[in-house]
């Protein structure tokens, strides 16, 4: 039995969702979601459903009953072979199942709910070589994320940009952020445009955009992330932060394909 918890932004549920995905395709009886609303409430709650055709599984009581249990015990230090994610006995799974041996088949299980209108995707579909530009600030700002996560300077992005314009002289940045003021005013780049909507849109708006860019420089996030590993493009050139953690301790996940450039 497996009990692969839900949990964190939309970028964290992807991998939990895949993982699930991967072991129900070895067990398809003894393997169940665990929906941990209070890590999830704090970003909008379980947004795999609304963002992608995905059919959600219900949680039986049993299964929730059980991983009180175990989360008991865990804090107890009781039996750990039942919780350790690295032990192949365990049945409760809680980490973030960031390994790229989770998402290799992400692109057939994972597609997008259509959008009967969104600002940019024309444009962005026209352009003939369009390049997402993903710059998170918002939470990772706050005292208790900001010596973990840290924020991506203005110089990577920029070196970034450079990059990928060696390889692509005809490319159009599409800049996507919590802190648009900021990307005004410190990013600088050429044949730029600033992505917002004229009408408020989820969150997975601007996944789904950066999914139909060519090109990606994304930020050490996770939604970001995504955004360029669903690309219809297939990535042409996809750039990451190698310092993806402030945390030196932290190692660097392995969730990049070969072809990426690190940073």
């Amino acid at each position: 039995m497996k009990i692969v918890c839900i949990k964190g932004g939309l970028g964290n549920q992807l991998f939990e969702y895949c993982r699930y995905r991967s072991l129900h395709r070895h067990d398809n009886r003894g393997v169940y979601l665990h929906y941990d609303r209070r890590r999830t409430k704090q970003h909008g709650g379980v947004w795999l459903d609304k963002a992608f055709h995905i059919t959600l599984p219900n949680e039986p009581l049993r299964v929730k009953l059980l991983v009180m249990v175990l989360k008991t015990l865990r804090r107890l230090h009781l039996f750990k072979r039942l919780y350790r994610e690295e032990d192949p006995r365990a049945v409760l799974i809680d980490d973030y199942s960031q390994h790229k041996q989770y998402i290799t088949n992400a692109a057939e299980i994972l597609n997008f709910r259509p959008f009967e209108q969104l600002d940019y995707a024309e444009e962005i579909q026209t352009t003939p070589f369009a390049v997402s530009v993903h710059v998170r600030r918002g939470d990772y700002l706050l005292l208790a994320n900001k010596s973990n996560f840290g924020v991506c300077s203005v110089h990577y992005y920029l070196s970034a940009a450079v990059a990928v314009r060696e390889r692509h002289p005809e490319s159009r940045f599409f800049v996507f952020s919590d802190d648009m003021e900021w990307a005004k005013e410190n990013l600088n780049l050429p044949n730029c445009v600033f992505v917002e909507h004229a009408q408020a849109q989820p969150d997975h708006a601007d996944l789904y955009l950066m999914s139909l860019c060519k090109g990606h420089i994304i930020a050490n996030s996770t939604f970001s992330f995504w955004g360029a590993y669903l690309s219809k493009g297939s990535s042409a050139i996809a750039i990451y932060p190698k310092q993806w953690f402030a945390e030196p301790t932290w190692n660097v996940p392995d969730i990049f394909p070969a072809h990426w450039m690190a940073l």
